[in-house]
């Protein structure tokens, strides 16, 4: 086992500014030179534990070139996939959250996930809600609680799944809601919800990741920050925009939407647990009509 000191040797410390590098507070690279002290010993400071649990070496190659290197994965000497999460999001969505990347919770949900990539849905799949349409033109958002936590089931898209997997309790009494709310509404015979996201509904899990047959494992790594900020910048960019929010959990979100500018529609969970308090809602018939009346096209509900 390595002592602290010894794991202290070797370790790189660098600035947001890649012009300079220390090392043991030894002025190491300025400008463009080569990586190199010139002196036989590294020097002694303590390490803060940002230092040991949060940076990585950054390669001479990445000082030279001039790339900034914010923030990566713990013993990472080349940036995953996980310590550059924020561009698995589309970058017409990027370009609306680049200012939480940097924030310590943010920083906080990429190391978790690094540590524990047993999660649903898979990495590629975590922002599939931002593959459909830029934020600006989102017309109807339903807020989900967390992705599905069986296999094969979550996709990215609140109470959405795949083609060929079973219909979850909760999507059937959505569509049961449907047929009765929308003339002509037939219940299909699967639940992937790709057709509503392609219409400009955003369908958004409060939590954007879960443990496998572990539900609501993920509840307190720092999705519930993002995704509210997602719900803050659409009430601030956008305008009559049609916010269905089911159950307390989506419930919670509210306070981040002006009511005077959009329209927020709350009924219970379509849960089995909750139904009664969900069925009867009319939550897409008047979806359609706040949106018609206000010159957008209404959402073809019908899958």
């Amino acid at each position: 086992m390595k002592t602290e000191q010894e794991k202290e040797e070797g370790h790189v410390c660098f600035s947001r500014d890649l012009g300079k590098v220390d090392v043991r507070n030894e002025k190491v690279f300025e400008g463009s030179s080569p990586l190199s002290s010139g002196k036989g010993s590294l020097g002694k400071r303590q390490l803060s534990l940002d230092d040991m649990f949060s940076k990585r070496k950054t390669t001479a190659s990445e000082i030279s070139s001039g790339r900034k290197v914010d923030w990566v994965c713990e013993g990472c000497i080349n940036p995953c996939e996980y310590c550059k999460l924020e561009e698995k999001i589309d970058p017409k969505w990027r370009v609306y959250l680049k200012s939480e990347f940097g924030k310590d919770y943010f920083r906080g949900i990429k190391r978790f996930l690094h540590k524990n990539k047993n999660h649903l849905p898979p990495i590629d799949k975590i922002f599939t809600f931002s593959k459909f349409f830029p934020l600006e033109n989102t017309k109807v958002v339903i807020m989900g609680q967390d992705p599905y936590h069986n296999d094969q089931q979550a996709m990215g898209l609140s109470f959405s799944v795949p083609l060929g997997v079973s219909i979850p309790p909760s999507l059937r009494n959505i569509y049961l809601e449907a047929s009765t709310d929308i003339e002509g509404f037939e219940i299909p015979s699967h639940g992937d919800l790709t057709k509503w996201a392609e219409n400009g509904v955003l369908l958004l899990n409060d939590v954007l990741t879960v443990t496998k047959n572990q539900a609501n494992s993920h509840a307190g790594i720092g999705w519930r920050e993002f995704t509210s900020r997602i719900l803050q910048i659409i009430n601030e960019k956008c305008t009559n925009v049609v916010f269905m929010l089911w159950g307390r959990h989506a419930q919670a979100k509210g306070k981040f939407i002006n009511k005077n500018k959009h329209l927020v529609l709350c009924c219970g969970h379509p849960s089995p647990l909750s139904s009664n308090h969900f069925f009867g809602c009319k939550h897409f018939s008047k979806a359609n009509k706040y949106l018609r009346e206000h010159g957008k096209s209404p959402i073809k509900w019908q899958i």
